[in-house]
């Protein structure tokens, strides 16, 4: 829910979101783009850090990427982020078919 809801706080008037799942090499790929505002390839390394916001003070706790990450990272899957500012962004998320032991 919380890359959803990223996904669509990133459109500001109108916009689109994708989610194309798949199975490939032994994970399961889920996909989530958007076509909002993107994110400046300067701040795409602090996105997923507890408390990182950049919608201003008030407005936002930073934790929804956080949460997101932590939650793939136990399930021993992987999150990355391609985005270009005024062309949106698309998340990956991997994570293993069999359980890690």
């Amino acid at each position: 829910m919380n890359m959803l809801n990223n996904a669509c706080e990133a459109i500001k008037k109108t916009g689109q979101i994708f989610i194309e799942t798949r199975r490939e090499a032994g994970e399961v790929i889920v996909s989530i783009r958007n076509t909002g505002s993107g994110i400046p390839r300067e701040l795409q390394d602090k996105i997923f850090d507890p408390g990182f916001t950049t919608k201003g003070v008030g407005v936002g706790i930073g934790m929804g990427l956080a949460v997101a990450y932590s939650v793939i990272r136990e399930h021993h899957g992987s999150i990355e982020v391609d985005s270009e500012v005024g062309r949106g962004s698309t998340f990956t998320i991997r994570l293993p078919v069999s359980p890690v032991v």
